[in-house]
């Protein structure tokens, strides 16, 4: 009798949890030029400002599957890897800026490279890589573009192709090897 005493008063329950039907497994890798260029002002406030802003848009409207964000110059690093929660990734956009970069540059290649890394390090045999940049060199990327595979590459630009000078923290204009 005690025992059907302490049974009652715990009060179990039997339900059966929902199972979703559909889950969707979409993943996107986000690749970020954070080159110098980025830091153009031809579109208000800059180039790299606009980026982060499309992003957090992204971000938003995204509601299910992993998304994964790395930053490329000279050299690719991921900053956050395949995740559900995209809040964490919003909330490193303020933190990424051209200085951050150890290297500088405008590696495409190694980029495409690390975010083909990152899914199959997943295990994913689909994904999406949203390439967003100022600029691609077509002949240095081509055989990392061909082999993406079932991986399927969107290029977002960010500029005008006018351009504009790129101001230096020293004072006055980022230059060229000639002094352009």
């Amino acid at each position: 009798a005690s025992l059907l005493i302490i049974f009652a008063i715990a009060g179990p329950t039997w339900e059966r949890l929902p199972s979703p039907v559909f889950r969707n497994d979409a993943a996107l890798v986000i690749a970020l030029d954070l080159s110098k260029s980025m830091d153009a002002t031809d579109i208000k406030p800059s180039r790299l400002s606009r980026a982060r802003f499309k992003i957090a848009d992204i971000l938003r409207q995204r509601k299910e599957g992993q998304t994964a964000l790395l930053v490329y110059a000279g050299d690719a690093f991921t900053v956050t890897p395949l995740t559900e929660d995209t809040e964490t990734i919003v909330s490193q956009l303020t933190a990424l800026t051209t200085a951050i970069m150890p290297v500088q540059g405008s590696n495409t290649t190694l980029a495409l490279e690390k975010s083909i890394e990152l899914l199959k390090q997943a295990g994913l045999q689909t994904g999406e890589i949203l390439l967003i940049t100022d600029e691609v060199n077509y002949d240095q990327t081509l055989e990392a573009v061909e082999s993406l595979g079932a991986y399927h590459l969107s290029i977002m630009g960010v500029g005008t192709t006018e351009g504009a000078p790129i101001k230096v923290a020293r004072g006055g204009f980022l230059k060229d090897s000639q002094g352009n």
